[in-house]
């Protein structure tokens, strides 16, 4: 299986990308969905991975994620520090279960841009996941205002590579990018708290 190609949320430079909670943001949790099939424990070490070919902020968001999941007593990684990610951002599946093995995650989560909207600035491409692997579906076109996005948070379990968890949230922002990240992934661990996928503190 290959995680196929497309264009994730940080296109056109450093754009506004996700859930904020700040005053001049609005935000709004589209879907979430946990398989009735899964039985496992909370997943305690969790390899991280944003689609992207701008490498500054794969690092930031990859990053930014692992920070906030340790300061909550969850170990990841970011999948920059062991996986490449090709020009034609197609990961093949061997890779994501060669950075798994390599540091003994036992689970995956990857995020991707479902939509996006800015004004006057029609959206493009399109992409989705079925457990380890990337189906098109669409991707935003920026500018300097405001930006309405469809984000996908996915949360796999490495032993049966099935996905265990979904998130899907649309937000309108004017915030900058590093301030977004950090309150979106604040509102993802906080869902993976209240469906027991991680531990609370």
């Amino acid at each position: 299986m290959t995680h196929k190609p497309g264009k994730f949320f940080f296109l056109c430079g450093i754009c506004s990308i996700m859930l904020v909670m700040a005053s001049c943001e609005k935000t709004r949790v589209s879907g979430t969905q946990v398989s009735e099939t899964y039985r496992g424990q909370p997943v305690s070490n969790i390899l991280i991975i944003a689609v992207t070919g701008n490498e500054h902020n794969r690092r930031l968001f990859e990053n930014t994620f692992v920070r906030k999941l340790q300061s909550v007593g969850v170990n990841a990684v970011a999948s920059e520090k062991t996986m490449a990610m090709p020009p034609d951002l197609r990961i093949q599946k061997e890779a994501i279960l060669a950075a798994v093995q390599q540091h003994d995650n036992d689970a995956v989560i990857i995020t991707q841009l479902i939509s996006g909207e800015e004004k006057d600035v029609s959206t493009r491409d399109t992409r989705s996941f079925r457990e380890f692997v990337y189906y098109p579906r669409r991707a935003a076109v920026y500018s300097d205002t405001s930006t309405t996005l469809r984000l996908e948070t996915n949360l796999y379990d490495v032993n049966t590579q099935d996905r265990i968890w979904s998130y899907i949230s649309d937000t309108w922002s004017q915030e900058p990018t590093k301030q977004i990240i950090s309150e979106i992934i604040k509102s993802v661990i906080q869902n993976m708290q209240t469906n027991k996928l991680i531990t609370s503190n």
